[in-house]
């Protein structure tokens, strides 16, 4: 313990003096009776209908850097990303196959960079951590902190990029209006730039440079525009804004300039549309230094929340994905049955069964999430929905992944058994392994005994030198392998993977006889490359593994698109970590941040089955079989999308 207190004052000392000579932070206020009232003051009297861009720019660009604050931030980030996040080393490789286009990131480098520099803006701060994180193009791996996110800023127009008639559009061509929401008639018509820019390379740049949730820049394109995603409350399909038109980061002006082409009007349409701004706090605030204190803040210990039995979450719950963008709102879809010939059998939290009316032969099982509220429950929701496709004589299965978005690992490898059932105990499972520091070699230690402390128990992980036994005793811990990824040596432990339990007989002999239970050639998957975490690892097993086809819609015309956005680890809150040190009584080599905050890293690293490359990095493993276009058609109807993949897929 005296160790790994001798550890935190180092890294507290060493991050104070990298901003000992900061510049001194600027006064809000100069004082004055003349002067200029309080930028948060000016925030907080703005009527919420009436909020600017600038009202939020001036209020975060006020807050005073606070170099104590800064240091105890950089110190923790630092030991994230030095002692515990799986793929630091990893994110160095200078090779980057299709369809990836990620360049070498040294996050560590990025975070040291940051620390040798002098701030006088505590949100440039903040800004230059998340774009060190985000660098890493690791869906797991987040920074955030609720100061300065606060406000959502979105536009009017939503965009998609769909192919017309079957080909290739001219460039200018590509990108065109999903939904003007201010309802002027907008809607389809082509953006030919956006500030001045080509909007197709305008877009494709800002997905390449502005967003982490993919290696693949036709994926993250896909994260951009607007699509139509499950909405559980309606039970329907509901129009989405994509994370261009709607994000809680702030732009990099107060509008966006357009240049709209419609065919309706003879002249083209030069269109400058302002951020609206949404406010996502109900926390009061009046000036710069109650903003910090009511929103930024982190609570004191005293006043947050109990912690259930001394953890944060159990490690049997659905493992959560941390966004690092505002939540899309929706656009309500009318009453009624929402496609003439897809009909409804049966929904869940997780899961909806179509049955396509006009191809009888034919279901649908759409994935949303891997995180419902019960994923057990969900369990019997998916055996019932597989029932209800065998009543109406289903023999194919579409199972669409679109917009998933991960959770429970152990759900997911349900899904997959109930399509292709485990001949051996570990067919659904990953060769796995983890980096171990000396805290995590001691949690480990006090954990071993007790089953609900955290994530690094030995009894949870498969002994593969035992067969399918799990460890009986801390070996995987007590004994780690040094590895050296691009020039750079860490401890780690040895190959191993999550012991799950067995999926109950119940639920394997009730699909034993379905006409498509292990045939490949009667599935098919079809994406847009927003499958992530859990979702990726499903589409990995079937069709790494059991050979079924997957189609993925939408990108770039003529340019590869992953199947899935990121799928090689399991995410771990810094909260939930401090839980488990706290748990297990032992002193973190964390200090918890000064400010409310949001930080997740990847803790476990999988990999496909006799691969070397870690999943994350594994490309090869993300190219799908068929590739697809959307269309102005299939775009705004899941039904047509379906139809077209089942005709390609089952003549």
């Amino acid at each position: 313990m005296v160790l790994l207190r001798s550890l935190i004052l180092s890294a507290s000392v060493a991050a104070l003096a990298v901003f000992s000579n900061a510049a001194p932070a600027p006064n809000p206020n100069p004082g004055s009776p003349e002067a200029p009232t309080d930028a948060c003051g000016a925030l907080a009297a703005t009527n919420p209908t009436e909020l600017k861009y600038k009202h939020v720019v001036d209020c975060y660009n006020s807050i005073p850097f606070d170099s104590a604050q800064a240091a105890i931030t950089l110190a923790t980030v630092l030991t994230i990303f030095r002692d515990l996040y799986v793929f630091t080393d990893s994110a160095l490789a200078r090779t980057a196959p299709a369809p990836f286009v990620n360049a070498p990131h040294d996050v560590l480098g990025e975070l040291e960079k940051i620390g040798r520099s002098k701030y006088t803006s505590d949100y440039k701060f903040h800004n230059d951590i998340l774009a060190a994180v985000d660098g890493l193009g690791d869906g797991h791996a987040a920074y955030g902190v609720s100061c300065y996110e606060s406000y959502i800023f979105a536009q009017n127009l939503t965009l998609y990029v769909p192919v017309v008639n079957g080909e290739q559009a001219s460039t200018f061509l590509s990108v065109r209006i999903y939904n003007d929401e201010a309802k002027r008639g907008y809607d389809d018509c082509v953006v030919e730039t956006i500030n001045d820019e080509d909007a197709l390379t305008y877009l494709r740049t800002y997905a390449r440079d502005k967003f982490g949730q993919s290696h693949d820049t036709n994926a993250r394109l896909n994260f951009m525009l607007a699509s139509q995603d499950y909405d559980t409350a309606s039970g329907r399909f509901a129009d989405t804004p994509g994370m261009f038109s709607q994000r809680s980061s702030v732009p990099q002006g107060p509008h966006l300039d357009y240049r709209l082409k419609c065919p309706h009007l003879d002249e083209a349409v030069e269109l400058r549309e302002e951020w609206k701004v949404l406010p996502q706090i109900e926390t009061a605030f009046s000036d710069s230094a109650s903003y910090v204190k009511n929103v930024c803040l982190a609570p004191l210990e005293n006043d947050a929340p109990p912690v259930e039995s001394g953890i944060l979450r159990r490690r049997n719950e659905p493992i959560h994905r941390i966004t690092k963008r505002a939540e899309s709102g929706t656009t309500p879809p009318p009453a009624g049955p929402q496609f003439p010939s897809a009909e409804v059998l049966l929904t869940g939290n997780a899961t909806a069964f179509y049955h396509l009316k006009d191809r009888p032969d034919t279901g649908v099982l759409v994935c949303y999430t891997f995180m419902p509220s019960d994923p057990e429950a969900e369990k019997d929701v998916i055996l019932a929905g597989l029932n209800a496709f065998h009543a109406q004589n289903v023999t194919n299965i579409l199972v669409d992944f679109q917009g998933n978005t991960g959770g429970s690992i152990e759900l997911s490898a349900f899904l997959v058994q109930m399509l292709f059932p485990n001949k051996d105990p570990l067919d659904a499972a990953f060769p796995s392994d983890m980096r171990v520091s000396k805290s995590i070699l001691e949690l480990a230690r006090l954990s071993f005994n007790h089953s609900d402390v955290s994530y690094f128990n030995a009894h949870d992980f498969v002994d593969f030198s035992n067969g399918t036994a799990v460890y009986e005793s801390n070996d995987l811990f007590d004994k780690p392998i040094t590895q050296t990824r691009n020039g750079r040596n860490s401890l780690w432990t040895e190959k191993t993977t999550l012991k799950f339990p067995p999926v109950a007989a119940e639920y394997m002999d009730a699909v034993a006889s379905f006409p498509w239970t292990a045939k490949a050639d009667n599935i098919r998957i079809l994406t847009d490359g927003r499958c992530v975490s859990a979702c990726g690892m499903a589409s990995y097993f079937w069709t790494a593994l059991h050979n079924v086809a997957a189609y993925a819609i939408g990108g770039t015309h003529g340019e590869d698109l992953s199947m899935f956005s990121f799928a090689g680890a399991s995410v771990l809150k810094l909260e939930e970590l401090q839980g488990f040190y706290k748990a297990a009584n032992m002193t973190s080599p964390l200090t918890d941040l000064p400010y409310k905050n949001s930080i997740t890293f990847s803790w476990l690293e999988m990999y496909g089955k006799g691969r070397t490359t870690p999943l994350e990095y594994d490309a090869e493993l993300y190219r799908p079989k068929h590739r697809l276009d959307f269309t102005p058609e299939n775009a705004r109807s899941r039904e047509v999308m379906w139809k077209e993949v089942a005709a390609a897929a089952w003549k």
